[in-house]
């Protein structure tokens, strides 16, 4: 009989947390086909290589810049339309004439929103830059006849997102203040439309539009500064306000009430012009940070998502160490990929590229995906069937095998959908490019605007000691890292045995 293997040992852990510092001292921040992304790759082929049977370059072409620098032509198409819109107040024919002119743009901006963040599409490629990333592949062969087929997958690009770097939770009070107005607008142009072919100004159009505009801000502070940190609502986000955060929520706050009422005391129509004007004012100060909302520059992705690479190569190391001792558990009929990602951050690119370019040779035999993201919570670990941002439907069988592997080794787990709007994952681009995948999550939202995609994702955010897994951390800056990427790496270990005997 085979010697009992621990997997969640000194050795491994050790080598999880060597793993994230070695790629940050060695390649720096990662940010979508940087030289830091390549130079990150270079150093998993390089060490995948001491553990799988084979590793593999895979090199693809994508317009990194395109995901999330849409967001300029999305403000400059609003700004054109409310310029056009403004001139509207008139007679009949020119609200019907403008707001029809407006609903051009307007709804041009609705089309760039949802193709580009709500689809992951490159909508406006031909105004970014084609680049070239890569992803890495190492293989191990099983003792037997090939029948089953697991890829493990985590990404290895980094990036930051300015609204996170410098306004922590002030984020989502301009994020929501800034995605309002593109769907705002042409609804408001279409009451204007309806005025027209009235042939009067219907009222209680302005008036409800107004209220709605100038509403809107304090709505989202009494959110977001009392009821959030009093009730957890929100995923907990607000539970633990940064004082940065309090001052430039409060600080759009006071600005919106300040310009609301003064064009009010200047203008007291309540048009629904008026409230374009209104609701351009309110949105000047996030402007800056959505057009410069995606730096150039890219955090050292300790978590995000250099957590789950180090899983990866984990897994090759122990699959190393199971067949060089000839251990039982070796798989005998199952290939293990091991797959670290390009260009996650530039909408799921590196991934969507390998299956597209496998999905028909390998889905030949049963082929699974298993894909880690942000492993940083060890009192519970997520599992995702779904990824709601882009709709796309994850593959319940592997989630649930995926639960029983957790649920076999007594580690809490949950399985759910990932949250609207908080991006997509890996998973989903395996499944778009047609192979059955699902995700293992471990991230605190409470901490969610505290380091994600800033500077602040550094080698600080994973604990240089071992810790057990009831001792989770109370804040961002001290959760059991080590703990988390530990369950689940047993997770995957225990799910290669269950493919692997069925």
């Amino acid at each position: 009989m085979s010697k009992k293997y621990i997997i969640d040992s000194d050795e491994n852990s050790d080598y999880m947390y060597n793993v994230i510092k070695s790629i940050i001292e060695e390649a720096g921040p990662r940010p979508p086909c940087s030289e830091g992304e390549r130079k990150g790759s270079e150093w998993a082929q390089k060490e995948l290589r001491k553990f799988c049977d084979k590793v593999e370059w895979e090199d693809f072409y994508c317009r990194p810049r395109s995901f999330l620098g849409f967001i300029k032509y999305i403000f400059l198409v609003v700004a054109t339309s409310v310029f056009i819109f403004i001139f509207s107040d008139s007679d009949p024919i020119t609200k019907i004439v403008l707001s029809v002119i407006s609903l051009g743009p307007g709804l041009f901006g609705v089309l760039i929103f949802y193709k580009s963040f709500l689809c992951y599409e490159e909508f406006l490629w031909p105004l970014f830059k084609k680049r070239k990333s890569q992803n890495i592949i190492g293989t191990f062969s099983p003792t037997n006849e090939v029948k089953k087929r697991i890829i493990f997958c985590g990404h290895i690009d980094s990036t930051i997102y300015n609204h996170f770097q410098y306004l922590q939770h002030g984020y989502l009070y301009a994020l929501v203040m800034g995605v309002f107005p593109i769907f705002f607008y042409p609804i408001l142009y279409s009451f204007q439309l309806i005025n027209g072919f009235i042939g009067q100004e219907f009222v209680v159009f302005g008036i409800i539009f107004n209220i709605l505009v100038i509403g809107l801000p304090g709505f989202l502070a009494i959110i977001m500064l009392v009821i959030g940190p009093k009730t957890g609502a929100v995923l907990n986000i607000f539970g633990q306000m940064s004082k940065r955060g309090f001052i430039a929520i409060l600080g759009m706050v006071i600005y919106s009430y300040i310009i609301d009422f003064m064009y009010i005391f200047l203008v007291t129509r309540f048009t629904l012009v008026d409230a374009a004007i209104l609701e351009l004012l309110n949105l000047l100060p996030c402007v800056p940070g959505l057009i410069l909302f995606q730096s150039r520059k890219a955090s050292p992705g300790a978590l995000d998502n250099l957590t789950a690479v180090a899983i990866c190569h984990c897994i090759a190391k122990i699959l190393h160490d199971w067949k060089v001792q000839k251990h039982a558990d070796f798989p005998k009929n199952t290939e293990i990929k091991i797959l670290i990602c390009g260009c996650e951050e530039a909408g799921l690119k590196g991934s969507q590229a390998f299956a597209e370019r496998h999905a028909e040779e390998y889905n030949k035999i049963e082929t699974l995906g298993v894909n880690f993201e942000t492993i940083a919570n060890s009192k519970e670990v997520k599992i995702y069937t779904r990824e709601d941002t882009i709709r796309q439907e994850l593959d319940k069988e592997i989630a649930y095998d995926l639960a029983a592997c957790a649920e076999k080794l007594n580690l809490n787990y949950k399985i759910t959908t990932m949250p609207f709007i908080s991006g997509a994952i890996d998973s989903a681009g395996l499944m778009r490019g047609g192979i059955r995948a699902s995700s293992l999550e471990g991230f605190h939202y409470e901490d969610y605007c505290w380091n994600y995609h800033s500077t602040r994702d550094n080698l600080d955010m994973v604990n240089k000691k071992r810790r057990p897994n009831e001792d989770c951390g109370t804040r961002w800056n001290n959760r059991n890292v080590r703990g988390a990427m530990e369950n689940a790496l047993k997770i995957s270990l225990e799910y290669i045995k269950l493919i692997n005997n069925r």
